[in-house]
């Protein structure tokens, strides 16, 4: 799994990637849908080592057109073309297609859930941030995600305790925003239990 996660973030940020591969939208919300895409799909399905890559790019291809405008096929038709190509010849372009297809129809709903990103990024507006912090956040919910000893905690617990973890690092340089009541704002809006869910997910998440 972690090496399977590892890779496609690479296909992601790839400087070959096509324009269409990010669309309209942030382009690590896409990534984290990806994630999640796979865990969800893996999770109910026994899919051979063979196909993982497939997979893989499948779930990407489903996050995309699930966050793209309608009427685009052309720019689906390029990404499912490029993600067929960057698998080296493990699948074909109808591959990708018709796995995306098979994902999208499995997860149902459930494709449309937020992500720890989409918690990160309402937590920091509420507490504040700066372009350090939210990059140290960001990192660290994306290496929680690699990492299937995180998989026990919501993403809600984890983009909860990437955003605390963020404010603990002015000795290295990581500035942060000053707003009055930050923790109580947290609190507020972080739908975690803090004992059973935030506490030791950040613990956790303080020794990777």
């Amino acid at each position: 799994r972690a090496v399977l996660f590892d890779w496609i973030s690479q296909v992601h940020n790839s400087s070959t990637a096509p324009s269409s591969l990010n669309g309209d939208s942030d382009p690590q919300e896409l990534l984290f849908r990806t994630f999640r895409h796979m865990d969800a799909f893996l999770s109910t399905r026994r899919v051979p080592r063979s196909e993982l890559q497939l997979t893989g790019v499948a779930c990407t291809l489903a996050a995309a057109i699930d966050q793209q405008s309608r009427g685009r096929e052309e720019e689906t038709a390029e990404l499912s073309s490029w993600l067929a190509f960057v698998t080296d010849g493990a699948c074909t372009e109808q591959d990708v297609r018709d796995r995306a297809q098979e994902i999208s129809q499995a997860l149902g709903f459930h494709l449309h859930q937020p992500t720890a990103y989409t918690f990160l990024r309402r937590y920091l507006r509420k507490t504040g941030w700066t372009e350090e912090s939210f990059s140290l956040a960001n990192y660290l919910i994306e290496l929680a995600a690699i990492d299937a000893d995180f998989l026990p905690y919501r993403p809600q617990a984890l983009a909860a305790a990437a955003a605390v973890l963020s404010r603990q690092y002015l000795a290295q340089g990581i500035g942060i925003q000053h707003v009055p009541g930050w923790k109580a704002r947290l609190r507020r809006c972080m739908q975690a239990d803090l004992c059973k869910e935030l506490a030791p997910c950040a613990a956790a998440m303080a020794k990777m």
